[in-house]
């Protein structure tokens, strides 16, 4: 199989798995750079936004003609340290080589412990993501989105909402807010914190020790607050799904170990990043 990669469409923290990326593919089939007729594409994740703007037309160009396009993006559980490499997307909507059941070897590998479910908190956190993600393609303008799930949350609490825009996709910098509106409905914003001596980490845990349940699409916001406890509402698009709440009460609050089991073989370690390649070059 002929696979191209497009390294000009990748952001700096790339060299990190990047490289090994490549050699796992040499490993077993021909890499050619920035060739659109290739069998299939590697690209580095699905925001069209900065270094990466160029991978939208890869990835349009690719998918048109039916062939498959390989992702790359940076890991949730523990970021920069931990990546995802899938077919076709990212979280559920990708292809990641899963079966029903996993092994659970790696859970200890990757050190996932779920905390006990949390029954109380001080406001509901809604998460935002980034409007330039194909994640978000079929999603309203993000003003439009907080207000639709606003009033979903006020049909099941009257706890203070807090929410916490995508820290690249600000509330007043990307997307236009009706500040009064949401002042009126109990609504504040929290402006998510950097990470000192991280690359591009930011201080969620921290919102979540104070939170009855989050709202999310499909980021990994989701995936922390079920993992630290905190029920999540979230779309189908999601990797916490099958242990996502729908917005009624009362929230779920399922065995997660199963779960588990299977997003730990969704992240994986650089030096180990060939044998995801091996799992999913399978799917092709």
């Amino acid at each position: 199989m002929k696979i191209s990669y497009f390294p000009n469409f990748v952001p700096n923290n790339a060299e990190l798995v990047y490289p090994k990326v490549l050699d796992a593919i040499k490993q077993t089939d021909t890499l050619v750079e920035g060739d659109r007729d290739s069998d299939a594409a590697l690209i580095w994740s699905v925001l069209w936004y900065g270094k990466m703007s160029g991978n939208k037309n890869i990835w349009d160009h690719y998918r048109l003609k039916g062939k498959p396009v390989i992702v790359i993006e940076v890991g949730g559980l523990h970021r920069n340290k931990t990546w995802k490499l899938g077919i076709n997307g990212i979280n559920r909507d990708a292809d990641f080589a899963l079966d029903d059941y996993m092994p659970d070897d790696r859970l200890t590998k990757l050190g996932l412990i779920a905390q006990s479910w949390k029954h109380t908190g001080e406001y509901v956190l809604i998460c935002g993501q980034h409007g330039y993600s194909e994640q978000w393609r079929t999603m309203p303008e993000m003003n439009t989105y907080y207000k639709k799930t606003i009033k979903d949350i006020r049909s099941i609490s009257d706890k203070p909402i807090v929410i916490r825009s995508h820290p690249r996709f600000r509330e007043g910098l990307h997307w236009q807010f009706d500040k009064e509106w949401f002042s009126k409905n109990n609504v504040t914003f929290n402006t998510p914190k950097h990470i000192q001596e991280t690359y591009d980490s930011f201080d969620l845990e921290h919102m979540l020790k104070h939170s009855q349940f989050t709202v999310s699409h499909s980021s990994n916001a989701g995936i922390v607050s079920i993992l630290n406890g905190v029920p999540s509402v979230v779309s189908e698009h999601s990797l916490a799904y099958e242990v996502g709440s729908k917005m009624t009460t009362p929230l779920a609050m399922p065995d997660r170990n199963n779960w588990m089991k299977r997003i730990s073989y969704v992240e994986w370690f650089a030096d180990e990043i060939d044998v995801q390649w091996r799992r999913i070059r399978a799917k092709l």
